[in-house]
């Protein structure tokens, strides 16, 4: 049963083991589709960041020329730049709506050609017209950047406006720098120097071969300058450092909520265990699913029926016993009442006194067993009222003092300005006083104190003695039904060990509890007795 137990446990943590690792290769999945989706969206963003300047000067230049000399020059332009230009009309494509809305803005459009080293571009050249440029392009060198390079030059020397206004323009068409520069304040080497006196275009590689910056001669003293152009990175460092934070919150909420709604099902075992040790045996946790928490909530209402059928066994037994032992013991109770009236010897009777002595402490222990069990059923129909608290002691105190004259019994109101009116099973109520009391005089030496202390919304009663008090190891212990922390049974200080269990269990029907701890005046044993002064309205 045991290795058969362990299995189960072992196999319930290892599907569990399994479905966080399935839920961290997951979240590992949806990082690499996410890393791989954004460096997607971010190089179609970077490659039209690159063709919105070339085809914005393209669109220029064409419109610059002559009606009868586009062709040409459109022709030389498509040499220059190595792609294959061709002009179509808007309505000749098979662009849907979010793409013919992205021309209308005067933006660059991309798109894949079937073929992963070419792409499509697409620019107005005359949006009234509906007229555009189309290029295939088979891939990006340096010969592109070069005659990208040269034909904004050669833009800035054939336009009718000024530099100024050029340059004052990039922001709207150019996603990088272009500036007039002194030739002077640039350092390049004698090479470079040499290929801009030769009119050619000179790209400078910077910060690690990470991003270029072109070059080309404009004036004697003055360069044109494009750039730093950032080439495409697809790690950047932000960018990982963000998905992997993304990545650990995910795995993280999830471990979390896991966690969270794991320990929401706990607690509820957790509570139905709680109101259980509270003597609640008919609760039962609710079976939700066939996971591993299930499978213990089901053990635990197997658990606890099997303890609530066994204390129901047990308790009809006790009053089937007690009930039963009430006849035979009143009837030699009765016989022994007859034979007291026909024998006159002194020694006969003395021991009938000493046997009837017997028959009532057997009486009185079937009467503790019956009440003790009584008070352990799991419904008990009790009458509260509101009582005087001082009264119904003095009263408990009074008839035992009778019986032990010998002793001091104090009672007193430590705050009588609160009144002592309380809602109370006032038979119960006394009867835990009188066994606290009863018990007191039984081991003091010359006092026992009952002191009450009634607040707002709470109610104590303490009983204490000057007697030898109870080890701190054995405070939990007397409560026990049937302990004793001596052997003694005589009837000076002898007892069923069921007073103080019965005290606890009238403090459980009262809300209250029962505890026991050193006097601090008199020095033996103080037992305290904790009610709410009120009953609530709704009592579990």
């Amino acid at each position: 049963m045991k290795l058969a137990n362990s299995l189960r446990i072992n196999s319930i943590f290892i599907r569990v083991y399994l479905h966080m690792l399935l839920a961290m290769l997951l979240v590992v999945v949806l990082a690499l589709g996410a890393v791989s989706l954004i460096n997607h969206v971010r190089l179609e963003q970077y490659r039209e960041e690159l063709a919105s300047g070339t085809f914005y000067l393209l669109s220029k230049g064409w419109l610059q020329q002559p009606p009868e000399q586009r062709a040409e020059w459109l022709s030389g332009t498509a040499h220059l730049l190595e792609l294959d230009l061709s002009l179509v009309h808007i309505d000749d494509t098979e662009l849907d709506i979010w793409q013919q809305t992205r021309l209308t803005e005067h933006r660059v459009l991309l798109l894949d050609d079937g073929d992963e080293n070419e792409l499509v571009a697409y620019r107005y050249l005359n949006s009234e017209t509906g007229l555009l440029v189309k290029a295939l392009i088979p891939r990006l060198s340096e010969q592109h950047a070069r005659a990208s390079v040269q034909l904004l030059q050669q833009t800035l020397e054939e336009s009718g406006v000024s530099v100024a206004e050029i340059l004052s323009d990039r922001k709207k068409q150019f996603f990088y720098e272009l500036n007039l520069v002194d030739i002077a304040s640039i350092e390049l080497g004698r090479l470079e120097r040499q290929q801009l006196s030769e009119g050619e275009i000179v790209l400078s590689f910077s910060n690690g071969g990470r991003s270029v910056t072109a070059y080309a001669g404009f004036t004697d003293h003055q360069l044109l300058q494009v750039g730093p152009v950032e080439l495409f990175d697809p790690y950047p460092v932000m960018l990982m450092s963000a998905i992997a934070f993304i990545a650990l919150l995910l795995s993280g909420s999830g471990v979390y909520f896991s966690v969270r709604i794991l320990e929401q099902r706990l607690q509820k075992v957790e509570q139905a265990a709680s109101r259980i040790a509270a003597g609640h045996l008919s609760t039962r946790v609710r079976v939700e699913g066939d996971d591993f928490v299930a499978q213990l909530a089901k053990a635990f209402n197997s658990m606890t029926k099997q303890v609530q059928e066994l204390l129901r066994t047990q308790q009809e037994m006790i009053h089937a016993v007690s009930h039963e032992l009430r006849t035979p013991v009143a009837r030699i109770r009765f016989g022994m009442q007859m034979i007291e009236d026909m024998v006159d010897d002194s020694f006969t009777q003395k021991q009938l006194k000493g046997i009837d002595s017997d028959i009532q402490e057997l009486d009185e222990l079937v009467d503790e067993i019956l009440t003790y069990a009584r008070l352990g059923q799991e419904s008990l129909d009790l009458h509260y009222e509101h009582g005087r608290v001082l009264s119904l002691i003095e009263d408990v105190v009074k008839g035992l003092q009778v019986l032990k004259p010998e002793l001091t019994l104090e009672v007193k109101h430590l705050n009588p300005s609160q009144g002592d009116d309380a809602e109370i099973e006032i038979r119960y109520f006394q009867r835990a006083v009188q066994n606290l009391v009863s018990n007191a005089c039984r081991y003091a030496q010359t006092t026992v104190r009952v002191n009450c202390y009634v607040e707002a919304d709470s109610l104590r009663v303490d009983v204490e003695d000057d007697g030898p008090g109870i080890p701190e190891s054995d405070w939990e212990r007397v409560f026990t039904p049937f302990s004793r922390l001596d052997d003694s049974r005589t009837r000076d200080t002898g007892g069923y060990g069921l007073g103080l269990s019965i005290v606890r269990r009238i403090t459980y029907w009262h809300q209250g509890s029962a505890m026991v701890e050193q006097s601090d005046d008199l020095g033996g044993a103080r037992f305290s007795l904790i009610f709410p002064r009120f009953r609530s309205e709704t009592t579990s």
